[in-house]
């Protein structure tokens, strides 16, 4: 048993910990809620190693209150799936605790109040954390409490191996990602095919009353039996309409939440993809990524995936008819055959033309990017002209494609129907002279034109959908292949994890080609930063500045040569977690939409108000946010405003390095308008201060900055040239030519 006092403890840090989120993400809220303690104490219980980084980031930020599916969102962010249960806190077995006990009519709802069960003794006590009164509770077996029925919440670790859709379950059951996502609906689907089977027997009371009608009340003129028949008929179509309901129903959730867990799949992966791969691709082909599974949450909300579950239920259908028609069956049967014939020799034809009108439209897409991107360069050339009538051509190709593949899709309508009023004639063709040789009643024939249309509807709804198929094919096969892509997050899991970064880097006969056809960007560059050291490169642009940056931070791999942090080839470290532990100053700063603190935020989320303000006083910038109307609240990143805000964004970007506070600090070459002001200065000042504290490696030409280096780097087209700076004796060596 673990003692009182540290039981008080435990509430202590739970207290302490929802202070922390509560000044960093939950003062955003409108109202607080019992379950912020909640959350806390089972964190803490959990894992309490967990960084505020890691929790900031699995909790929602745009949320009115932390209702329990927030938490239970959170809690699986954190990698805890949970369990549910119906029962009272004295049922709870010792080994499901820590776990979660609340009153509510429903996820929705947010509880008054919560109780942690931390743990149970041999006596039937519980001891629980008391959300609602921030306090440590040993209730006995026998106390009312413990005997309340609510909801229980157990968590347990999510063994990502061990899921339907990862690699290691799929090696075994060979399935692709999308088949094994709709394995957890196996529940549902089962669901809608039963519904469908009682759907189609109930739809089939519809021909057999026609038919009783033709052969039994006008034929016998027996009207009274026609009363129990229309009540009969009237009982199977309510049937029916309650089926049909309750089917839309179902495939319209399962439409959405496909859409809903596919689309957040399909965007997890692509932000997580190692940076090198996410570079080839141009802005047009990541969009269409993400697009690209609307065609299957269209399949399954649309009247393709229903013609595709009729399917199996045509067979009923074909055995009534051979019950009342006898031979006429085989029409449908000959006529069912030649439609998928037309399927297969029309889809074998389609495949091909799509194929071409996806690569026109590619092409017409990047074209339409790169136009907008360099569209100031395209009117101070007077390329105008020369641009609209390229951009004219590859419109035309692209349009005359997609005309031949709408056309093959018309044709393969056309031709369903035609062979659908085919199959009518012939039925009735046959079946007039089965009528006249006295083999079926003129009822049977008419229930006969009925069931043959439920036969050829759901394979002429095939038909004049291959267009539709095929973009599904297609569609589905870029998600698997997006999704069999290794992430750059499961590589980082296998690497080593350098949690405390000195600031050591070492290049070692190091070659970077941006393509392996490419020529180097530079070839065995070699150099090391100690600790504390001050290391300036200087050179031309395109010399590989930024890209030693970047090499550094693990955004390149070299292609040769090592790179190694603190003594660790960084293809050996987990890459995601030491960007975290580097400040970086890029070029042109990147901001997200929203507000100024916000954006500070993401470098470190535990930051104080006190601490931002600080930080943006060493960027020069304090003066320029005060004037703001809203201050820290006001929103950036807003379309337009770069030009108008340059000198404030990169100064912004540098609030963000200084409040960071990391030991690796990289600096990409800053403006003049920033390194000529006051926030010039007071950068000259932090990295006099941060000399033998912290590793800064910074790209400028300026002499003033230079001066302050310990080493100097400088990049040229064929050699580098390495000298200590003057503070070190002004020693010199001799330029190394590149081979």
């Amino acid at each position: 048993m673990i003692t009182t006092a540290q039981d008080h403890q435990f509430i202590r840090q739970s207290q302490a910990l929802r202070g922390r989120l509560g000044a960093v993400l939950w003062h955003h809220y409108q109202e607080h809620s019992v379950l912020e303690l909640a959350f806390c104490g089972l964190v803490l219980k959990v894992n309490p190693s967990y960084t505020m980084r890691r929790l900031y980031d699995a909790l929602p930020y745009k949320s009115d209150v932390l209702g329990v599916v927030d938490l239970l969102n959170s809690m699986s962010n954190l990698g805890y799936g949970y369990h549910t249960v119906e029962t009272s806190m004295s049922a709870v077995d010792g080994r499901l605790m820590p776990c979660l006990f609340v009153q509510s009519k429903g996820l929705g709802e947010v509880p008054t109040a919560a109780y942690l069960i931390i743990r149970a003794d041999e006596d039937g006590k519980r001891v629980v954390l008391n959300c609602r009164d921030e306090r440590i509770d040993t209730l006995p077996a026998d106390d009312p409490l413990l005997q309340k029925k609510g909801t229980i919440y157990t968590f347990q670790p999510l063994k990502v191996e061990q899921q339907a859709t990862s690699a290691f379950i799929r090696k075994g059951t060979g399935h692709s990602w999308f088949r094994a996502m709709l394995t957890r609906f196996t529940p549902i689907l089962r669901q809608v095919l039963m519904t469908g089977l009682f759907l189609n027997v109930a739809a089939l009371t519809m021909p057999l009353f026609i038919m009783m009608v033709y052969d039994r009340v006008i034929a016998a003129r027996a009207v009274d039996s026609l009363y129990f028949l229309v009540s009969g008929v009237a009982i199977a179509i309510s049937f029916e309409w309650l089926l049909r309901t309750l089917r839309s129903s179902s495939l319209s959730w399962l439409a959405a939440r496909l859409d809903g867990l596919v689309g957040n799949a399909v965007f997890a992966q692509l932000i997580q993809l190692p940076p090198s791969v996410i570079e080839q691709a141009s802005v047009a082909a990541q969009i269409a990524r993400i697009k690209t599974f609307e065609y299957v949450r269209d399949f399954f909300s649309g009247p393709v995936f229903l013609s595709v579950m009729e399917m199996p239920f045509v067979l009923l259908a074909l055995a009534l008819i051979a019950l009342i028609a006898g031979p006429l069956v085989w029409v449908p049967i000959i006529m069912a055959s030649v439609y998928l014939m037309l399927f297969y020799l029309m889809r074998q034809r389609i495949r091909v033309i799509i194929r071409l009108a996806a690569k026109a439209s590619s092409v017409r897409q990047q074209f339409t990017v790169e136009t907008l991107e360099k569209i100031e360069a395209i009117r101070m050339h007077g390329l105008s002209q020369v641009w609209y009538e390229k951009f004219r051509r590859l419109s035309g190709q692209e349009y005359l494609a997609h005309f031949q593949l709408n056309q093959a899709g018309v044709l393969a309508e056309t031709l369903a129907h035609t062979l659908t009023v085919l199959s009518a004639v012939a039925v009735l063709l046959f079946g007039v002279n089965m009528v006249w040789q006295g083999s079926m009643s003129a009822g049977a024939l008419v229930a006969t034109m009925i069931l043959v249309w439920r036969v050829l509807t759901p394979l002429h709804g095939l038909c004049s959908m291959i267009l539709r198929l095929e973009q599904l094919t297609n569609s589905i096969r870029q998600v698997n292949q997006l999704m069999d892509m290794e992430t750059e997050f499961a590589q980082s899991q296998r690497k080593a994890r350098l949690r405390h970064l000195r600031g050591h880097v070492t290049f070692f006969n190091v070659t970077l080609k941006y393509d392996s056809q490419a020529d180097p960007v530079f070839h065995k560059l070699s150099f090391e930063a100690k600790p504390g050291d001050v290391l300036m490169l200087t050179g031309l642009s395109g010399s590989g500045k930024t890209s030693i940056l970047k090499l550094i931070q693990g955004l390149y791999l070299p292609h040769s040569g090592t790179v190694r942090i603190d003594g660790f080839d960084i293809r050996q470290l987990n890459t995601v977690e030491l960007r975290q532990q580097i400040a970086y100053v890029p070029q042109r700063p990147d901001f997200f939409h929203g507000t100024i603190e916000e954006n500070l935020h993401f470098v470190r989320p535990d930051a104080t108000e006190v601490e931002l303000w600080e930080a943006l006083r060493l960027a020069g910038a304090e003066d320029v946010v005060n004037t703001l109307p809203s201050k820290l609240k006001t929103v950036i990143a807003q379309p337009g405003e770069e030009q108008q805000y340059s000198v404030l964004y990169t100064q912004l970007s540098l609030a963000r390095m200084y409040l960071q506070n990391a030991p690796l600090v990289l600096i990409d070459e800053l403006p003049n308008a920033v390194l000529n002001s006051h926030s010039g200065q007071l950068l000259k000042a932090y990295i006099r201060r941060a000399k033998g504290k912290r590793t800064i490696i910074m790209t400028s030409y300026r002499k003033e900055f230079l001066e302050l280096a310990d080493e100097v780097l400088s990049l040229h087209a064929q050699t580098l040239f390495s000298h200590q700076s003057k503070k070190k004796n002004e020693r010199k060596t001799q330029p190394e030519t590149r081979t």
